[in-house]
């Protein structure tokens, strides 16, 4: 016998989501067809319309989703931040796991591909991804400043250049599949050479 298919809001929003991004990840928005996300979510049209009402709805749906699962992924509660070096440097590498996945390259490609179309998608991964990281980071620059272990007089600005050093070049290469992949050593040994780097800036004058 089939399990039942549970009612529950948040559980019937998630299958959709779950179909759609299968959906846009195989066929991009342009051909991706709701039809096809209707068969995939395996539910009734009237349900899945009244969750997301467009499949401009959906798909934006979908980017916010992938842009939230930052938060899990990048859960610093458990690290130390005792001493800038350690704490960045799995910041950084926590940051490169969840950045370089495939659902979170597929919205670059869709920014790239689609965004003039779409400028909302870009909004939405700021506001759920971009914005909230970077706002982390610099919270914790600006305490360590206070407590005389850097000296960083704009935290904002800092947090920025550092997502630029240690993100974007590997999310460029991903992207335009100069390397399709990196291992664990690999990506541990580029977050502590960037942070390197990056704390030389911010040392704090003898």
């Amino acid at each position: 016998m089939r399990s039942p298919v549970s009612r529950n809001p948040e559980v019937v929003r998630a299958r959709i989501l779950d179909a759609a991004q299968a959906e846009f990840m195989a066929e991009g928005f342009a051909g991706a067809s709701t039809n096809r996300i209707l068969e995939r979510f395996g539910g009734s049209k009237p349900t899945m319309f009244r969750h997301f009402e467009t499949k401009r709805a959906l798909f934006e749906g979908v980017v916010a989703r992938i842009a939230e699962r930052w938060r899990d992924v990048v859960d610093m509660a458990d690290v130390s931040d005792a001493e800038p070096q350690g704490w960045l440097e799995c910041f950084a590498l926590r940051a490169l796991t969840w950045i370089l996945t495939d659902e979170s390259i597929f919205v670059g490609r869709m920014a790239i591909a689609e965004g003039h179309l779409f400028p909302e998608v870009g909004a939405t991964y700021r506001q759920h991804a971009v914005t909230p990281l970077n706002e982390l980071l610099a919270a914790q620059l600006a305490a360590w400043t206070a407590r005389g272990l850097l000296a960083c007089d704009d935290p904002e600005r800092a947090a920025l250049a550092f997502f630029d050093l240690a993100l974007a070049g590997m999310v460029s290469r991903k992207l335009y599949r100069v390397e399709a992949s990196f291992d664990d050593a690999s990506l541990a040994d580029h977050a502590s050479t960037c942070v390197r780097i990056f704390l030389h800036g911010l040392r704090k004058p003898a």
